[in-house]
């Protein structure tokens, strides 16, 4: 007989040991959910902590732009910067649900608290930084640094913020375009409108540009340099150019720019000289729209020139410090109000030394020669009643083995820049009745374009497209609201003359033509005037739009100093348009970091 085996026991154990093992695990995830949670809780403490401390900064930032601003509503330049500098100092931030709160430090109201709790209190620290001044370029900036520390649901927390506050260029000029490089001055000749030039026996040194087209008419020209037109380049005669050692003589040694080797060996990459004359000419058409920069509200130029301490002297004595016109008796010397704000400077018989920036209020009269480096900005016009001649021009020796020392040395070297916000005119335009056409002065020679809103004081502005002020580009009737657009005498006044009446203008011993311009010559609006024979310009010419009659030979040569990219640039302070206006750019955030606990 067969006898049965019982297993109920060991299937009871295997029961039991199964629900031991089940409850194991499931601790194991109970704890492993408690520990997740806490980490969970702890992360979310850590960034609500962070939360808390960032919203105290962004109040503090505020804050001090509020009292930045309020600084500038009275000074338009860079001295509001000091309020931000020199700080060291704590402040009390009180965070609740509603928003933020500044309780102490003598800055307040930024936002209502309301009724509810207070979530936290921080503690931010501002530390004393120092304005960085760059006097020659007009700008200046300030890093601030700004500390906070909160705890926060048992989590406490410090960081640091560096912001950048920087007074620099980046305005926008009418139109919406940006205030344009200082690229511009990389040409011998760079006009808004079409470069046109007729006649035999003109050299041009240099690059040319037009934002329209390029003619230089007559296969006699000379073009050493290449040429950049929007349009397109007249090559149906090809312009003729010099080989190096035709270059190397007279008239073009020493004025001219040197060659792109200034050894003339292509071999010796040490003499290598970037944007030196490469020994041809290259057409460049369709390239793109390079903008002009553009003068805006004097008040800016003003400020750029007091900041810059710019002076005239003459004859050991400074004659101008830094803005004419700003107090009574600097005129031009004639007993009238109409010429208040104008200038007349005569280096004839004894030079004038500039140094710096200086403006002129009204109209600018200048002949004769000078020493030192400046710019001159008129208010209105310039008027060149003479030659303007260099004592220490700059040169560059053809063959040169040594182009670092030639630039060294040429950085020391006179120069001037003559900038109208209106026009630029020399000679004698009393004058121009027999010889400088006036049709050359309006449409479809000139051309409309976009004005600042300051040139209606001027007569530029006379329409508006899109809120944007435009001139019509004819340069033949009255100009604006400039001391009511009359002269001396009570005559109506043109764009083109002075505020002076003939009669008075006469006796500052006007020339009818100009035969020589050691100076860079830029016009808001209108460059014209007639040349005398065998006339020389050595700097460069810009405008928008161009009204020259010349007689004779014609030579004109860059000045290599205003190379954006060149050597000679290098550290050369022009202060030439291009740079202003200033503005207030945006306050950013330049470093982040959290600090460990003090």
């Amino acid at each position: 007989m067969k006898t049965r085996k019982h297993s109920d026991g060991f299937v009871l154990t295997g029961v039991l040991a199964l629900l031991v093992i089940a409850s194991v695990i499931g601790g194991a995830f109970l704890f492993s959910a408690r520990n997740s949670l806490r980490t969970a809780e702890r992360w979310e403490g850590y960034d609500q902590c962070l939360w808390v401390i960032q919203s105290a900064l962004e109040a503090r930032k505020y804050a001090l732009d509020l009292e930045f601003e309020e600084a500038r509503a009275g000074d338009n330049g860079w001295d509001a910067y000091d309020v931000l500098a020199f700080r060291d100092e704590d402040i009390t931030v009180v965070v609740t649900e509603d928003g933020v709160e500044i309780v102490d430090g003598g800055l307040s109201g930024l936002q209502s608290t309301g009724d509810s709790g207070i979530l936290a209190t921080v503690t931010v620290h501002t530390a004393s930084g120092q304005v960085n001044r760059d006097i020659s370029n007009y700008e200046c900036d300030i890093t601030i640094t700004n500390i906070a520390m909160a705890t926060y649901r048992g989590v406490t927390r410090r960081i640091q913020e560096n912001v950048l506050y920087e007074y620099a260029s980046g305005a926008m000029a009418p139109g919406g375009y940006s205030g344009g490089p200082r690229g511009v001055f990389d040409y011998i000749l760079f006009i808004d409108n079409d470069a046109y030039f007729s006649g035999v026996n003109a050299n041009f040194n240099g690059d040319v540009r037009a934002n329209e087209n390029i003619e230089l008419k007559y296969s006699s020209i000379l073009l050493n340099g290449d040429a950049y037109a929007v349009g397109i380049v007249d090559t149906k005669k090809n312009y003729k150019n010099l080989n190096w050692s035709k270059y190397s003589t007279q008239p073009y040694a020493g004025s001219a720019r040197p060659a792109e080797y200034t050894d003339f060996n292509r071999s010796n990459t040490n003499t290598y000289w970037s944007q030196g004359y490469a020994e041809s000419s290259v057409y460049n058409e369709g390239v793109e729209r390079m903008e002009l920069p553009y003068i805006g509200p004097l008040s800016e130029y003003e400020d750029y020139a007091v900041a810059n301490g710019g002076t005239i002297s003459q004859g050991g004595v400074v004659t101008v410090d830094a803005v004419w016109g700003d107090d009574p008796g600097e005129d031009a010397g004639f007993p009238s109000t109409l010429d208040d704000g104008s200038l007349f400077l005569d280096g004839t018989v004894t030079p004038f030394e500039i140094d710096g920036v200086i403006v002129a209020q009204g109209d600018v009269y200048i002949k004769g020669n000078y020493t030192g480096q400046g710019t001159i900005y008129a208010g209105r016009n310039v008027h060149i009643i003479g030659d303007v001649v260099a004592l220490d021009a700059p040169s560059w020796p053809k063959p040169d083995g040594n182009p670092y020392a030639t630039a060294n040395a040429n950085k020391d070297k006179d120069f001037l820049g003559l900038c109208a916000k209106g026009s630029l005119v020399f000679g004698d335009y009393t004058s121009w009745s027999t010889h400088v056409n006036r049709k050359y002065l309006k449409n479809p020679y000139t051309k409309s374009h976009a004005v600042d809103v300051t040139d209606a004081l001027n007569g530029y502005v006379k329409f508006y497209v899109d809120g944007v002020p435009y001139f019509d580009g004819d340069y033949t009737g009255q100009d604006g609201e400039f001391f009511n657009a009359v002269q001396t005498d009570g005559d109506p006044r043109l764009y083109y003359e002075s505020t002076l009446s003939e009669a008075d203008f006469a006796t500052l011993g006007v020339d009818p033509w100009v035969g020589h311009f050691d100076c860079v010559t830029y016009a808001n609006h209108l460059f014209m005037g007639e040349l005398d024979n065998n006339a020389v310009v050595n700097g460069s010419i810009v405008c928008r739009d161009e009204a020259v009659k010349r007689h004779g030979n014609l030579s004109l040569n860059w000045d290599i100093r205003l190379g954006s990219d060149s050597e000679d640039g290098s550290g050369f302070a022009p202060w030439l348009p291009g740079t202003l206006p200033r503005i207030v750019m945006a306050s950013q955030m330049v470093r982040w970091l959290e600090l460990p606990l003090e």
